[in-house]
């Protein structure tokens, strides 16, 4: 961690700047209650806010915390004691693997919100962005020690050299990104064999065996949107986006669905059929539980 006056100094921040937020004190006590339900609208709709916030009591000492930042940044007094206890919040965050986007995302509302208090309650505009230069000064430093906590943190997890791992880490990624490539291909392939297969049940129609034509046809059309679930679910993947196990659970559910369709052709598979049957109650279930989670 730098030096506390190099910080403030890289930021510009200066007595002038610690006595205009000073001049704010009383409406950081007026607004610190209100500050802190905001914030709490805003972070609720964090996707994995329910991680980090998962009982009263813990939102509540969350809350009290807020309240008590909040005020400090009015305080006045931006010396050690000051840093020692942005250093304490940001070591928090990271304990808790909160991601650092989510704090980014955080002070980013925080400004925003004082911004508003300024233009309700200061009516001279040069007064106004004066003070909030300050605000912004104050703000900006608050992130670069939280974010700092995250670095150094990630400095003591090396196993071997930080450039060692990092080309490591490069090689993985490209490999895995390569490897999803050649997935996608098999799918286009598999695609294009389940259409053959689609063809081949409607065949069954035409040569008179209208009922196994139209099962087996089902069961082909099932299979045939599986794959392209599995399909949008990869390239979503190789976009950045989130690996959904439920789509797999849902190409279980379709081939177990797809056998009984089969089976039921065959009245000596009673006993199949009921396990099957069975087999579907439980991956429903599965998959209503992960549907739910997500």
């Amino acid at each position: 961690m730098e030096s506390i006056e190099r910080i403030k100094a890289h930021y510009n921040f200066t007595i002038s700047d610690a006595k205009n937020l000073m001049e704010l004190k009383g409406l950081g006590e007026k607004y610190k209650d209100d500050f802190a339900q905001a914030f709490y609208n805003c972070v609720k709709n964090y996707e994995d806010a329910h991680k980090y916030l998962r009982d009263k009591g813990t939102i509540e000492r969350h809350q009290n915390a807020l309240k008590n930042w909040f005020v400090g940044l009015f305080s006045g007094e931006y010396g050690t004691h000051y840093f020692r206890e942005l250093e304490r919040v940001g070591l928090a965050h990271v304990r808790i693997n909160l991601p650092a986007h989510y704090v980014n995302a955080s002070m980013h509302f925080v400004k925003h919100y004082i911004s508003d208090i300024l233009y309700r309650e200061i009516q001279d505009p040069k007064e106004r962005i004066y003070i909030m230069r300050s605000v912004e000064k104050i703000l900006d430093i608050n992130l670069d020690v939280f974010t700092s906590s995250f670095i150094e943190e990630e400095k003591k997890m090396f196993f071997l050299s930080h450039k060692v791992e990092s080309y490591l880490i490069n090689v993985a990624n490209r490999i895995s990104y390569g490897l999803n490539l050649v997935l996608v291909l098999g799918l286009v392939v598999l695609g294009g064999m389940v259409m053959g297969l689609f063809a081949y049940d409607i065949t069954h129609i035409f040569d008179g065996e209208i009922e196994k034509g139209l099962l087996s046809t089902l069961g082909s059309l099932l299979m045939l949107w599986v794959v392209i679930e599995l399909m949008d679910t990869e390239i979503r993947h190789l976009r950045g986006g989130k690996f959904a196990i439920k789509v797999f659970v849902s190409v279980a559910l379709v081939a177990v669905i797809r056998k009984i369709l089969v089976t039921t052709l065959s009245t000596e598979a009673v006993g199949a059929q009921i396990s099957l049957i069975a087999a579907v109650a439980v991956l429903g279930v599965i998959y209503w539980l992960i549907a739910k989670v997500e």
